[in-house]
């Protein structure tokens, strides 16, 4: 499943404008007691790097 999020291109919003990028990085954030999400990290054009919710996972 992890190398499937990482071929996987995403739409990330940035400054007004919308990108189709692949995640450098991505990681699973479950908080105790609380449903879990797919955080993934992506490098803008200009360098800049931005974190995104990808997929919540079910409770």
């Amino acid at each position: 499943m992890a190398e499937e999020i990482l071929n996987r291109e995403y739409e990330v919003e940035w400054g007004g404008r919308v990108y189709r990028l692949r995640p450098v990085k991505a990681w699973i954030l479950q908080p105790p007691g609380k449903p879990g999400v797919v955080v993934a990290m992506f490098r803008l054009p200009d360098g800049k790097t931005v974190r995104r919710i990808i997929m919540r996972l079910p409770p």
